[in-house]
Formats: structure tokens, sequence, C-alpha cells
């Protein structure tokens, strides 16, 4: 039995995609820049935290720290007003999450989104089904690095060898692998789902109810 599971959030716990997406949207139109993305294209934006979000949205200026910061300095207070317009958890994910706390798992979030927007999101959301809710915090290194990870697995007294880390990306699982964690994969996100990925996690589900087999194997 996996007694502790740490799951992302964003396209994991969350569909967040479009206020994401509206965030960024806006910040580049206050700044000027003429292009937009579609619901798609932000697909490709997400995954390693705001400020490669950031530098990514700006395309071949990414790495003008100039446009960065003025860019970051709009989108933020954008993403913190609206990460809740549109936001809903996927069918079916509070229901397994309930079962697993149930059965005598505790649960956890580890996220790239900045810590105090993920708890308040988490907690709007989810309510008090979350032992803890780990977010990025200015400065510190973000996933793949393990370093949230291990932090943790030591405040929490976790055993690798009872953890699962569940999540939807390439950082996910190589964030797993980094900490030395079993990864479940899932396919409802915001992942690139080709074979190499598919073949480096440990599982791989198409549904949440899928979990409850794996967790408790």
């Amino acid at each position: 039995m996996r007694t502790d599971i740490i799951f992302d959030l964003d396209g994991t716990l969350l569909r967040t995609l479009p206020d994401i997406r509206h965030a960024i949207n806006k910040a580049l139109s206050d700044c000027g820049y003429p292009y937009r993305y579609s619901l798609k294209e932000s697909r490709l934006l997400i995954g390693n935290g705001a400020d490669t979000l950031v530098r990514r949205a700006l395309r071949e200026k990414g790495d003008d720290e100039e446009a960065f910061a003025a860019l970051k300095a709009k989108y933020m207070p954008y993403y913190a007003a609206m990460q809740n317009d549109h936001a809903k958890p996927y069918n079916g994910i509070k229901g397994v999450l309930s079962y697993l706390k149930d059965k005598g798992c505790r649960l956890f979030v580890c996220t790239n989104k900045p810590a105090k927007l993920a708890r308040e999101v988490v907690e709007i959301h989810f309510g008090k089904l979350f032992e803890a809710v780990v977010g990025h915090e200015e400065g510190a290194p973000v996933k793949p690095d393990p370093t949230i990870v291990n932090s943790l697995l030591s405040a929490y007294s976790i055993k690798k060898e009872e953890a699962l880390f569940v999540g939807d990306s390439a950082v996910d699982v190589d964030t797993a692998r980094n900490a030395l964690l079993p990864c479940c994969l899932v396919k409802w996100g915001y992942g690139q789902y080709k074979k190499g990925l598919l073949e480096k996690a440990d599982y791989v589900i198409s549904k949440p109810k899928e979990l409850i087999a794996i967790a408790l194997r």
C-alpha cells in the first residue's frame, strides 16, 4: 500500500489552463505584444513554474531580462486574481481523494505554483483533504529539481518505499525520478503523452479511479 501520495496540482488535480491563458494574454496586451496564445498553445508554456512560463511567452525575447521583468510584473497580479475564475477539479478526482484518505492514505500537494496561491486554490476546491500543500517560494528551485519534494518527505517522515508521486507531465516524472520515488503519470492533463514519456513512468492512468488500485495494492 502507498500510504503517502504526493500530487502535482495544475493538470493533475485541477483544470487551470483557461485562467493561466487569460492571465498571460492580458499581461502580453498590457506590455504591447501583438500576439496571444490559444488554449492549445498555452499548454506548451506551463510546467516549470511562473518564471519559465513568462520566458516562453516572450518567445525570442525570453532571454531579455528587462522584457522578462516587465511581463512578469504584469502577469503575476493577473495570475493571482484570475486563478480561480474557471478552475475546477477533474471529473472523479475528489471522490478518489476522499476514498484514499478514508483508507488511511496521507495526501499531499507539491507544485510549482506560488505557495500562497496553491494553498488558497486547494482550500477552495478540496477543503482539508490534504495533509500539506507545498508550493514554490521565490528564489527556490522548481521541479523537476527534487528539493521541494525532499523537504516534504523530511517534514512529514515519508518513507520513499511507501510513497507515490502523481503528475501529468514530463516535469513530474522527472521530479519523481530525481527524488527516487515511484511515479504515476495521468493522461488527462497538460503533458505531451508520447512513447518516451509513457515508458519513463512506473504507472500510467487515464481515469482518476484507476489510481485506487495502484495506491492500495
